[in-house]
């Protein structure tokens, strides 16, 4: 209505109309109470000249219309400005309660391990966002003994020193659930200065939880074939995975797989994708052929928990026992090159199986089995901890692009690592052993360190261990190991997790 007025309008107005009334006009007030006039500039009833002894109801009468008067100037602010008029009283000032307010948001913002967008209820729209960012960074220092090395297919590979900074995990990490609490989301994207690709979708899924026996997932996850690959790489005991990890391991494919627990103490992880190892392989340069991966693991005490420090220093010891297999057949394409999938399968001196002449003069594989069974065993209790993994391969009906088939192949491997915390929740000294053995040479390594948990906690965390190699038959950016390498490996990190 586009009237702007204030209350103490309304004040003066009403003086004004209780000081104008002299002049002849009639009663104001009601004529049962007598007449108001003004003398000498002041105010008083003219029924009675001694303003002391004025109807006191008289002017409980006038305040009470002049109280109705600001209520109707509310309504029209009110209503001028596109709200609810307020509800005119009876002489008494509308109560606060009576002005319409905006609606309470329904989400709000809390950190829960990463910045959470979480409903105020469960009855609040179901959608719920947390958003991490990992960082992974790393000084690597690399003395080598020899300048090259020779592998089984004759190459010479040249090893290089190191002396460098690098992010090696970097992941913004986009999870939570829409719709309802067990329709759930996960994006990892990962950035790092050490891999061809740069920024990259690393895993990514929607899952739905039917129970605590079993939830469903679809999309780019691990294979789960062994147990220091399924766990994240913030929670290793060093600096990074062992060599053996990184050699037997399976890598990321697309797929579905489900994980849950039998009972209350036998939890399992399985997955049917794509294949080995096809994180960033295009339809085109798969073959028809699935991947099959399955851990299975018992804690029959407490919890064991994530990774395998036991910054929870568990009063009881907490045991963890379990297995896995991973089985899948890697064929070439239909060009006859070989796959892309195959070039992660290497031999035990780190020579790629289908590298020409790696096998035998002459041959070149184009098409293998692979079998890979691991067992592993974990003990936590009061700051220390101790952990392995023993490890299976066999490479069978292997083929050679000349179509005839090679005998098969064994290797096998294990790690062993132990820590302790020498002052509770925040320092630990460890130390860890890993190696691998086959038909064409073996590697190993031996290694010690700390790790300095920030904040009495995992989420920051820095790690200084010394490696000694020798002859390693695992090559992989993150982790620092190069195929035929031997000498010391020098990493000092600091992993954050907001």
């Amino acid at each position: 209505m586009g009237i702007r007025w204030h209350h103490s309008a309304v004040h003066c107005l009403a003086v004004l109309a209780l000081t104008v009334i002299g002049s002849g006009s009639g009663p104001i007030l009601g004529a049962e109470t007598g007449d108001l006039n003004t003398q000498s500039g002041s105010t008083r009833l003219a029924a009675e000249p001694d303003a002391e002894n004025v109807d006191q109801s008289d002017l409980s009468d006038a305040m009470s219309r002049i109280r109705d008067l600001e209520a109707l100037v509310a309504a029209m602010q009110a209503e001028s400005s596109n709200q609810v008029p307020l509800t005119l009283g009876t002489g008494e000032e509308p109560p606060s309660q009576r002005v319409p307010q905006p609606d309470p948001s329904t989400h709000h913002g809390v950190y829960d391990s990463g910045w959470t967008w979480r409903p105020h209820t469960s009855q609040a729209s179901p959608f719920e966002l947390t958003v991490g960012l990992h960082n992974q960074f790393r000084y690597t220092g690399f003395a080598r003994d020899e300048a090259t090395s020779v592998d089984s297919a004759g190459n010479v590979r040249e090893l290089n020193n190191r002396n460098d900074f690098n992010i090696n995990r970097g992941r913004l990490v986009l999870s939570g659930y829409a719709f309802d609490e067990d329709l759930r989301f996960y994006s990892n994207i990962d950035y790092s200065t050490v891999t061809s690709n740069p920024i990259q979708l690393l895993l990514g899924w929607i899952s739905f939880r039917m129970s605590d026996r079993l939830t469903i997932y679809l999309g780019l996850g691990k294979l789960p074939g062994t147990w220091e690959w399924t766990e994240t790489s913030r929670y290793t005991l060093g600096a990074d995975r062992t060599m053996a990890t990184t050699f037997f391991r399976p890598s990321i494919t697309a797929g579905v797989w489900a994980k849950g627990k039998l009972t209350d103490n036998v939890a399992y992880h399985v997955l049917i994708g794509n294949g080995y190892n096809t994180l960033s392989l295009q339809a085109s340069e798969l073959d028809t052929q699935l991947a099959y991966s399955a851990l299975a693991w018992w804690e029959p005490w407490e919890e064991f928990g994530p990774g395998f420090s036991d910054i929870e220093e568990h009063r009881s010891p907490a045991i963890r026992l379990g297995h896995g297999l991973t089985q899948t057949r890697n064929a070439s394409s239909s060009n006859a090159d070989p796959a892309a999938e195959q070039t992660v399968i290497r031999l035990s001196d780190g020579t790629r199986l289908i590298e020409p002449n790696a096998i035998a003069p002459g041959v070149t594989v184009n098409a293998f089995d692979i079998w890979l069974y691991s067992a592993h065993f974990g003990i936590k209790r009061r700051g220390f901890s101790f952990s392995s993994e023993v490890f299976l391969r066999w490479l069978r009906n292997i083929e050679s692009d000349t179509g005839s088939r090679l005998p098969s192949l064994i290797d096998q491997g294990f790690f062993v690592q132990s820590g302790v915390f020498v002052i509770p929740q925040t320092l630990e000294l460890f130390a860890r052993g890993s190696q691998v053995n086959g038909e064409y040479g073996s590697g190993e390594e031996v290694s010690a360190g700390f790790n300095w948990h920030l904040f009495n906690q995992r989420s920051a965390r820095f790690t200084f261990d010394v490696t000694s190699i020798d002859d390693s038959p695992a090559q992989q950016s993150r982790t620092g190991y190069v195929a035929g390498a031997s000498g010391t490996l020098f990493r000092s990190q600091l992993w954050t997790f907001f």
